[in-house]
């Protein structure tokens, strides 16, 4: 997995120490909320108790990572370590069916069971409703984590019967440093981490080049667009829609044009060079904010929040970036043919 390139130690080192000292004192809760946006380690944090819960020999009461019972646990393949994620967009009754077999059996080899539902916002109502019991009356030594991005979508019901755990976002020095292991490009490392902080994500956006070529089309695009130039409507047909492959990668094209005008303000304002995200093409972002004016690249901005809810109330993603295109030429003064 990806993510291991760091482990839990690395990522929640202040959690890893508390839930180490409530399994040395036998106090480890049955059920675990653990909520934190992508990439702040919450699989990983509940990789780690069962690490910890199997390992035939911990030292100094961290798992060996050697013995037989974490190489399995590492390699996907422990029967007593049961994981549930979505099937497609959601969690389904289906799957919490297979949990609950999986609840009313005994330990395979030991007398301890973990079960981690990932992407835990994603079930259906009657899913986690019907998880809801197991929850209240999991069965000794059954220990749940449930895991999310976004504690407002779990139900008030589950999350009052689970002890919730609030993940903080990885440093960027963490950041940094998970992003070089995975061998992703330099120059896209500030990009990506304005967009995520996921390594696995990361790499989906960089499969078949998609995500490089998205960014060296948007520098030019927005130098079209602050310059009026009707090109920048042409292109969102004949360069954007053929990258706009689905819905996630329509969002992802939405939050960079987002992230690179942010990088526009930022320029103006005279931010340090370290927080801009578009690094790479400092200079000709500069020479973009040379022709605008700090009015007009909040104009610009305040135009790119609603570009995501538009496409979440079903708009289709060309008319919302033409749309867009329209907006900001009348802004800046219409639009002419480029040379």
């Amino acid at each position: 997995m990806t993510e291991s390139l760091l482990t839990a130690n690395d990522r929640q080192p202040q959690l890893v120490k508390r839930l180490q000292g409530l399994i040395d004192h036998n106090e480890l809760a049955h059920a675990y909320l653990l909520v934190g946006p992508s990439g702040s380690g919450k699989k990983l944090l509940a990789q780690w108790v069962a690490l910890r819960l199997f390992c035939l020999s911990p030292v100094n009461s961290q798992p060996d990572l050697t013995c037989d019972e974490c190489q399995r646990i590492l390699s996907n393949n422990h029967p007593d370590l049961v994981v549930a994620e979505p099937d497609g967009r959601q969690i389904k009754v289906d799957q919490i069916r297979h949990l609950k077999d999986e609840f009313s059996k005994s330990s395979v080899e030991g007398r301890q069971k973990v079960f981690i539902i990932e992407d835990a916002e994603k079930m259906t109502v009657n899913a986690a409703n019907s998880l809801l019991k197991f929850i209240e009356e999991p069965g000794t030594d059954i220990y749940i984590f449930l895991l999310t991005t976004n504690k407002n979508a779990i139900l008030p019901t589950i999350q009052s019967r689970t002890q919730v755990i609030e993940l903080q976002p990885v440093s960027d020095e963490v950041g940094r440093e998970l992003m070089t292991q995975a061998q992703i490009p330099d120059y896209l490392q500030p990009v990506i981490w304005g967009l995520t902080k996921s390594v696995d994500q990361a790499q989906e956006l960089l499969e078949n080049d998609w995500l490089s070529q998205v960014v060296k089309l948007l520098v030019p695009w927005v130098q079209k667009l602050a310059g009026g130039d009707w090109l920048a409507f042409v292109e969102v047909q004949t360069k954007w829609i053929p990258l706009a492959i689905d819905r996630a990668h329509q969002q992802v094209i939405f939050d960079l044009i987002m992230l690179v005008v942010r990088d526009l303000l930022f320029i103006k304002q005279g931010v340090a060079t370290n927080l801009i995200h578009f690094q790479q093409w400092y200079q000709p972002l500069s020479e973009v904010v040379n022709r605008l004016s700090s009015e007009q690249i909040l104009f610009i901005s305040e135009r790119t929040l609603g570009l995501r809810h538009q496409l979440d109330q079903n708009i289709n993603f060309q008319n919302i970036l033409e749309q867009f295109v329209l907006q900001c030429f009348t802004r800046l003064g219409g639009y002419h043919r480029g040379a």
